[in-house]
């Protein structure tokens, strides 16, 4: 009979007594443990976790001083004892590798969907242990939207519009060239219109500029995946400029841009000439008057959204690089790091 050990851990930033849900396996991807951990601001916890087959998991975790990783050592009643490495990818979930006394490999994940420990872990996530398939005749979620988001980091945080991507039942994100995978929301700003999700690591990510002011009249390039199903499949190159450096109504959160943009570009990146990430494509005025002008449209500040992040635990690249590049070498970086976003509702 095979042993199977789960391991979680909860970040340090959850309040005291706050839990997390956690999904595992050791070696073996049909045997799926869950369970969870209380976490404290001393930066430790406990948890405790079982499989289908009743083996009951217990241990203890902290984190390094000033970084979201640490390690833990947990024990189960079918006598396996394991050591664990984990990194956060946020203040609120992460993943975490190890090796159990008999040399078995540990996988866990915390605080993710089921969904999106399937990515970590390998397992079906319609199936497993803990989970149940959806009910004969029970209508699946449709396509309520689409937009664009990019990839920030290499842990797999995707930004992108609250109004893309915050009221979903289901979401998904699409590389070029790539298949579709589920991802989670971690966080909301619907004043600002952001939101950041988690997805499967990325091996290209976008970097924010860093050092020097946005200018009026600086050359810009927005790409994104508007009107799905009508314009290319494979993303929009449009370029312009920054006609001013606040948007309707002086609104300083906003740049005004002469790119021109179509819905499905919403939560796509804006970058400058050496394609650093200078805003997060939002509106046009087509969304807020009844003149249309196409050379009329909105970009929230990468000020805002660096805010909003930090508030979120979800750490960024930044570059000071101000070597101009082409209009299509621009459009090929942001293609290796820009996605399409599915809502279903």
């Amino acid at each position: 009979m095979k042993h199977h050990l789960l391991l979680l851990i909860v970040a340090a930033a959850l309040a005291s007594c706050a839990t997390a849900t956690v999904y595992g396996i050791v070696g073996d991807e049909e045997d799926l443990y869950t369970g969870s951990a209380i976490g404290y601001m001393s930066r430790s916890g406990t948890i405790e976790l079982t499989n289908a087959k009743g083996n009951v998991c217990k241990g203890d975790f902290a984190y390094y001083a000033g970084v979201l990783a640490g390690r833990g050592i947990i024990g189960c009643d079918d006598g396996q004892r394991a050591t664990i490495e984990f990194t956060g990818l946020s203040s609120l979930s992460g993943y975490g590798r190890g090796i159990s006394s008999n040399g078995r490999p540990v996988a866990f994940t915390y605080g993710m969907s089921r969904e999106q420990s399937a990515l970590y872990l390998g397992y079906k996530a319609s199936g497993g242990a803990s989970g149940s398939a959806a009910a004969p005749g029970a209508a699946a979620p449709t396509r309520a939207a689409t937009g664009t988001g990019f990839y920030i980091n290499r842990q797999g945080h995707v930004l992108t519009n609250a109004h893309v991507a915050g009221k979903c039942a289901a979401i998904t994100v699409t590389r070029l060239g790539g298949a579709a995978v589920p991802a989670s929301l971690v966080k909301v700003d619907a004043s600002n219109d952001l939101a950041v999700l988690i997805a499967q690591p990325s091996p290209s990510v976008a970097a924010f500029r860093g050092g020097r002011p946005v200018r009026a009249g600086e050359a810009v390039v927005a790409y994104g995946f508007p009107m799905t199903g009508t314009l290319s499949s494979g993303g929009v190159v449009t370029n312009g400029s920054v006609s001013a450096l606040t948007g309707f109504r002086d609104d300083s959160r906003y740049l005004q841009i002469s790119a021109p943009i179509q819905g499905g570009n919403s939560g796509g990146p804006l970058l400058d000439s050496a394609g650093n990430v200078v805003g997060v494509i939002t509106a046009s005025l087509g969304s807020r008057s009844r003149d249309v002008p196409q050379n009329v449209n909105f970009a929230l500040k990468t000020d805002v959204a660096r805010t909003f992040l930090e508030s979120a635990g979800v750490p960024i690249e930044t570059s000071s690089s101000a070597r101009d590049l082409s209009v299509a070498d621009i459009g090929e970086k942001a293609r290796a790091f820009s996605v399409l976003i599915d809502c279903k509702r």
